[in-house]
């Protein structure tokens, strides 16, 4: 298991920061296919831009309702290595391992499916968000 560690840093050690952000979110409908103590399945993968992280989740949960999971990252560009996903929430459902850190975050990703996480009014995603098919 991964020990969770807290420390106080200095806001000034960053060099950069970025205003915009674009998240990855995978919806996974293993339950729908019938297993239901699984995280992977049919995925569906959409891109989101102009919203914040609350708002993402919120989106994500709606679209997973209570049978499907999610997991959102933030995309990242490096001109190195191009681009690359950093896991905010959960993780892709259908990488499989038994290291128990992603043993209990797909734990984690199940249970949210009858525990929401609670989003306030204020940060939910707008209901007329039109998601535009892939490739248009």
């Amino acid at each position: 298991m991964t020990t969770i560690d807290v420390s106080q840093v200095d806001e000034r050690d960053s060099s950069w920061e970025r205003p915009g952000h674009r998240y990855r979110v995978y919806v996974q409908d293993g339950a729908r296919a019938g297993t239901a103590e699984t995280t992977g399945g049919t995925t569906a993968t959409y891109d989101v831009t102009g919203a914040d992280l609350l708002q993402v989740v919120d989106w994500a949960q709606r679209q997973a309702g209570a049978s499907a999971t999610y997991a959102i990252a933030l995309v990242v560009e490096d001109p190195r290595d191009g681009r690359g996903l950093v896991w905010l929430v959960g993780m892709d459902g259908n990488d499989w391992s038994d290291e128990p850190h992603e043993q209990l975050v797909r734990r984690r990703m199940l249970a949210r499916r009858s525990a929401p996480v609670t989003v306030a009014e204020a940060d939910r995603m707008p209901v007329d968000v039109e998601v535009r098919p892939w490739g248009a």
